[in-house]
């Protein structure tokens, strides 16, 4: 900075020595004044030296508030404002100081109404998507009560579909404030997973795709009922969207050594492409295979990606091309659902 500093400093520097110049040049050529060339040298140097020490002393203090603005520039957080010393001085210090407080108002200012349009649209959304899930309900009482009807029970399958996309908008809707809805409790696996497999049965006879479970069906986790159902379903939907007809989704539960619990999810689909791999957990990815489908819209495993960090749960992805991909649900041991629920039990025991 001290470099950047001298050069802004240039014209300054470059009339101190141009009257200095000058000094000597009226002593050395003047005839009326007569100084002895020591006592030029010593005035040289004295001059010299007093404007370096000078300029020393007013960069340390006209520089020491950019300082401060560049180690907070280091590290912006949302209270950066706040973190910024008074000025000392008027000027620049001051004019400084009051355009970056209006660069923060402003900046206030767009977030509040950035938040607020926000909440409108999810409120919007929400709104929506209730009131188009009562016809939706209707129409599944109408197809349930014509379940002799073969033309009625074919709509049973795009009925799900539409249900499950519109489902998933209002987890979207809501995936902004999750934490605040979490209500973790202990949970059978199995009964978690046959709930989300009766939901998605209609699909299931439409491809007539067999589930199979496996495993230790008596293991339990601590996690939320509903967020770690919705994950299991966006896992189920992949499982059954890629797997061929009269094809086999496989499910497995274990505990394993550590006493974490795995539950995995394979299907006989046509597996995931080696450079698809590292992307099929963004958002909007849709992959090779979800071209092939036109049906996939990228957002199912992104979603559980998503939410499974919120529960704590570490996905894991095994796939091969032309057999299948298997996707792992690691519930950890000691996840912070599981310190909350032993910590009760431990005071009781201490």
């Amino acid at each position: 900075m001290f470099i950047a500093y001298l050069v802004y400093k240039k014209s300054w520097i470059g009339l101190i020595g141009l009257l200095l110049l000058l000094t000597n040049a009226l002593i050395q050529f003047d005839a009326g004044i007569d100084v002895d060339p020591h006592s030029l040298i010593y005035l040289n140097t004295l001059f010299l030296t007093i404007s370096i020490i000078f300029l020393i002393w007013r960069y340390q203090r006209e520089t020491a508030y950019y300082k401060s603005l560049h180690t907070l520039s280091n590290e912006v957080e949302d209270d950066w404002f706040e973190n910024i010393s008074e000025p000392q001085s008027r000027f620049p210090d001051g004019v400084m100081y009051t355009l970056l407080q209006n660069i923060h108002e402003h900046a206030q200012n767009k977030r509040r109404e950035d938040q607020l349009t926000q909440r409108m649209e999810h409120d919007d959304l929400s709104s929506w998507v209730h009131e188009v899930k009562t016809p939706l309900t209707a129409m599944k009482i109408i197809l349930d009560g014509h379940r002799s009807n073969e033309l009625v029970q074919r709509l049973n399958a795009p009925w799900l579909r539409m249900h499950l996309l519109i489902d998933r908008q209002l987890y979207i809707s809501r995936l902004a404030n999750l934490e605040s809805d979490l209500l973790p409790d202990k949970q059978n696996v199995q009964d978690l997973i046959r709930e989300e497999v009766r939901e998605l049965s209609t699909w299931c006879m439409e491809k007539n795709i067999t589930i199979e479970v496996t495993g230790n069906t008596g293991v339990s986790v601590y996690t939320d009922k509903k967020w770690c159902g919705f994950v299991m379903r966006q896992l189920l939907t992949n499982a059954i969207k890629y797997s061929p007809t009269d094809g086999k989704v496989s499910i497995h539960m274990d505990l394993q050594e550590n006493e974490d619990v795995m539950v995995s999810i394979k299907d006989e689909g046509p597996g995931i492409q080696a450079h698809d791999l590292p992307r099929i957990f963004d958002k909007g990815f849709t992959g090779e295979n979800g071209r092939i489908q036109h049906a996939a819209t990228g957002m199912g495993l992104y979603l559980a990606k998503e939410i499974s960090k919120k529960l704590h749960i570490r996905l894991e992805v095994a796939t091969a091309v032309g057999e299948g991909t298997s996707i792992g649900m690691v519930f950890s041991n000691d996840n912070p659902f599981e310190q909350i629920r032993r910590s009760p039990m431990d005071n009781k025991h201490d």
